[in-house]
Formats: C-alpha cells, structure tokens, sequence
C-alpha cells in the first residue's frame, strides 16, 4: 500500500474537519473527477469535475451539516485506496442528529487525488473494486 497516498487521505479528512478548504482542495487534481453513487447523487448532481465544483459540494456538505469525518479503515485494491469512513453530522435546521457509514474509492496521479467515487453505502465501495467485509 502507497503509504504516501494512506497519508494524503488521512490529510485530506484533517483538513475537512479542520474546515481548511485550501489546503483540502491543494491535495486535489485541478481537474479532479468527484462522482457521488447513490444516497445525495439525485439531490447534489453524481459528478463534480474540478476543484472549484468539489469546494462548492465540500461548503454546502459543511454548511448544512456541520459534519465530522472519521475514518474506520483504508484498504488497497491494486492502485486505488478505499475508505470506509463515517459522517457524524447535526442537522443545521433541525438540530438532529446523524450518522451515515459510508465507502470512497480513490484514485491517485503526481501525489494528488486525481478521483474519487463516494458510495453512499460502504459495502458498494468495496465491491466495486471486488472486495468484501
């Protein structure tokens, strides 16, 4: 396992949690490629495609609810890292409270994330690069 792209994923959820933006999307591609499946696709949109589009989903995500991210486990399936990860969240208008477990698969180029496809369920992450739990 790339233990420069395990640690550049562990910034990237630093910086998200820490609300650094610039330094989150500096760890992006400028023509990064972000695809949700599933879950928020139908009311995000399935694909942002450079920094400027990640950061709008990135501040809307935060504004409205004010989530935490934690990583539970990085896995390696051939070239890419998988994330399974959890959103600890506080809805901004109803104040209740949310946990969703969810899975990423990322891609890589020149020490950046290049892509990053966001499954709304964890187990779909997996089995799109032929892993189970």
């Amino acid at each position: 396992m790339s233990e420069e792209n395990v640690e550049l994923v562990r910034r990237a959820y630093q910086a998200f949690n820490e609300r650094d933006l610039d330094a989150l999307m500096a760890m992006h591609a400028k023509d990064v490629k972000w695809r949700l499946i599933g879950g928020f696709a139908a009311m995000a949109g399935p694909e942002f495609t450079d920094r400027a589009d990640v950061r709008r989903w990135f501040t809307e995500w935060i504004e409205n609810l004010g989530s935490r991210l934690e990583i539970e486990n990085i896995l390696e399936a051939d070239d890419r890292l998988v994330v399974i990860a959890r959103a600890v969240a506080v809805g901004s208008a109803s104040g209740a409270p949310a946990t969703l477990r969810f899975g990423q698969v990322y891609s890589f180029r020149d020490g950046q994330i290049r892509a990053v496809d966001s499954y709304y369920e964890a187990s779909e992450a997996l089995n799109a690069v032929g892993l189970t739990e």
